[in-house]
C-alpha cells in the first residue's frame, strides 16, 4: 500500500510540475507579444494564431487532468474473474515488453494500438485499467460520445492536446470507451467537426506508432466493431475479442461478488445457477446477484425496521431462482452471432 500511495504522490507531482512549466511558457509568449505590440510592431497572424492556440491548449490540458485523467485505476488481473485467453494475448503484447523492452524490439516490438471488442458489461474497461495498473502508466479515460458532445467544435484541438499530454506522462495508456462513437465508417454525410477529429486521431496515432521513444498506448473498446472505420481497424492492430463469461468464469464472479456477504450455498447450488445463467454477461450476473442479495431483506417486511444486521440470515439458492425471473439477459443472440463472425474474420486468438 506504501509503494502505491508513493507511485501516486511522484505522479501527481509530475503533473504539477508539467502544468507548472506550461503556464510559465504562456507567460513568457504573452509578454513576448505584449512588448512587440508595444514598439508598435507588426504582428504575423501566425504569431496570433499561435498566443491564441496556446491560450486554449492550456485550458484543454486543464479539462484533461479534471475530467479525463484517471490517477490510480488500481485494478489487477486478480480482480477480473476469467478473460483468460484476453488477458493472456494483453500480458504477451503489452505487459512483458513493458518489463524487457530489450527483448521487444524489431519484429518483437509491441502493437501501439489494441481494440477490445465484444458484448456490453463484459469486463473490458477493467481490461484496460488492469493493462495500465500492470505497466505502471498513466491511465487516460474517454468517453467518445461526450467528446463530441461536450466540447463541439474543439474536438480536434482535446485530441491534440491529450496526446501531448500522454507523452509527457509516459507510459501512458489512452483508453476510448464508445470508440465507434466517434470513428464510426466515414460517410459524405457527416459534419465538418466530426471529420476534423477523425483526422486528427488518425495523425496522433500515426505519430505515436512512429516514434521509438514514445510509450503510448491506444486502447478502444466497443460493442459495435463492425460499424468502425477500416483506418481506424487497421491502426488497432491487436483486436481482441471479449466474450461472455464461460460456466467457469461466471461461477467465479458470482463467488466474489458474494465473498463479502453471508450466504448458505451448497457447491450443487452454485452449478444449477451457473447453469441458469448461461448467455449472462458480467454486468447482468451483478444485477442478479445484487437482486438475490435483496432476498432476505424483502422476507422481513415491515419487521427490517428493528432487526439487528447480523439477524438477517444469509444468501440462500431459492433467492437466486427469485432474482434470475426478475433478470434476463442483455445480449441477444443475433448480437453474439454479428460479433462472433467479426472476430473470426478480423481478432486475433491466443496461441
Amino acid at each position: 500500500m506504501r509503494q502505491k500511495i508513493n507511485e501516486y504522490m511522484l505522479r501527481a507531482e509530475h503533473i504539477k510540475e508539467w502544468m507548472a512549466e506550461q503556464a510559465r511558457k504562456q507567460q513568457t509568449q504573452n509578454a513576448s507579444v505584449s512588448n512587440t505590440q508595444g514598439n508598435n510592431a507588426p504582428t504575423s497572424s501566425g504569431r496570433q494564431q499561435r498566443t491564441g492556440y496556446s491560450k486554449q491548449h492550456a485550458e484543454h490540458a486543464h479539462t484533461i487532468l479534471d475530467e479525463v485523467l484517471d490517477h490510480s485505476p488500481g485494478v489487477h488481473w486478480t480482480d477480473i474473474a476469467g478473460l483468460e485467453i484476453a488477458k493472456q494475448i494483453l500480458q504477451e503484447a503489452v505487459i512483458l515488453p513493458t518489463l524487457r523492452p530489450d527483448l521487444f524490439t524489431g519484429l518483437r516490438a509491441p502493437p501501439r494500438g489494441v481494440l477490445l471488442f465484444g458484448p456490453p458489461g463484459t469486463g473490458k474497461t477493467l481490461l484496460a485499467k488492469a493493462v495500465a495498473t500492470e505497466a505502471k502508466a498513466t491511465f487516460f479515460n474517454i468517453s467518445a460520445s461526450s467528446l463530441t458532445s461536450k466540447w463541439v467544435g474543439e474536438g480536434e484541438k482535446l485530441v491534440r492536446a491529450l496526446f501531448e499530454m500522454a507523452r509527457e506522462l509516459q507510459p501512458s495508456v489512452v483508453f476510448m470507451d464508445e470508440i465507434d462513437a466517434l470513428l464510426s465508417t466515414r460517410s459524405a454525410s457527416e459534419n465538418d467537426a466530426s471529420r476534423r477529429i477523425k483526422n486528427q486521431f488518425f495523425t496522433e496515432l500515426d505519430g505515436a506508432a512512429s516514434s521509438q521513444e514514445d510509450r503510448i498506448l491506444v486502447m478502444g473498446a466497443t460493442n459495435l466493431p463492425q460499424e468502425l472505420d477500416e483506418a481506424i481497424v487497421r491502426r488497432l492492430e491487436k483486436r481482441i475479442y471479449v466474450p461472455l463469461p464461460d460456466a467457469s468464469s461466471r461461477e467465479g464472479l458470482i463467488r466474489h461478488l458474494l465473498s463479502s456477504q453471508k450466504f448458505f450455498m451448497s457447491s450443487r447450488d452454485f452449478k444449477q445457477i451457473v447453469k441458469a445463467t448461461e448467455g449472462y454477461s458480467g454486468s447482468d450476473l451483478k444485477a442478479v446477484c445484487k437482486d438475490a442479495a435483496l432476498g432476505p431483506i424483502r422476507e422481513l417486511g415491515a419487521r427490517v425496521a428493528n432487526v439487528k444486521a447480523e439477524d438477517v440470515r444469509g444468501i440462500n439458492a431459492s433467492d437466486f431462482q427469485v432474482a434470475l425471473t426478475r433478470v434476463r439477459p442483455s445480449v441477444s443472440s443475433r448480437t453474439i452471432q454479428d460479433l462472433v463472425a467479426w472476430n473470426e474474420q478480423y481478432g486475433v486468438s491466443a496461441v
